[in-house]
């Protein structure tokens, strides 16, 4: 098993109690749950075309008025956006603004493509508001079938 599947499921192992395995990268909100359709440790094997799910229950450190999702895809080396759905709107109850201390449920709805290339690929799921704030920053490696 590579070096960097280990570490991740160290980390999760140690630190979370997320459905999902992921590695951590800077979230400042307490992350109760990351969960993923069909996708307890990875790599997630999403077939194409479909549709899944991405959960993620939250407790921020800050108050923020807005939420954006940020999606990148490391392929190979190199790192490109991946569009994603706003933030505020997929919040349960569209509940923006955030406040510090308060529960919230994320819920994603993504559209897996037909024309989607069959890769590997690492992608970084971010929620950020408006101050750079990273109230949720995951990493999962991702087998597109």
């Amino acid at each position: 098993m590579p070096l960097e599947y280990v570490l991740l499921l160290l980390t999760v192992l140690v630190g979370g109690t997320a459905a999902t395995s992921y590695q951590d990268c800077g979230s400042q909100a307490e992350v109760l749950e990351f969960e993923m359709t069909n996708c307890d440790l990875p790599p997630c094997v999403v077939e194409r075309p479909s549709t899944y799910n991405v959960n993620i229950t939250f407790i921020p450190g800050s108050t923020s008025s807005e939420l954006e999702t940020v999606i990148l895809a490391s392929i190979g080396g190199e790192t490109f956006p991946w569009p994603g759905p706003d933030g505020c709107t997929l919040l349960e109850g569209d509940q923006c603004p955030l406040e510090a201390g308060k529960q919230y449920k994320y819920r994603a709805v993504m559209e897996v493509l037909d024309e989607y290339p069959a890769i590997s690929v690492m992608v970084t799921w971010k929620l950020r508001d408006e101050n750079d704030v990273e109230h949720f920053c995951g990493m999962v490696p991702i087998l597109l079938v």
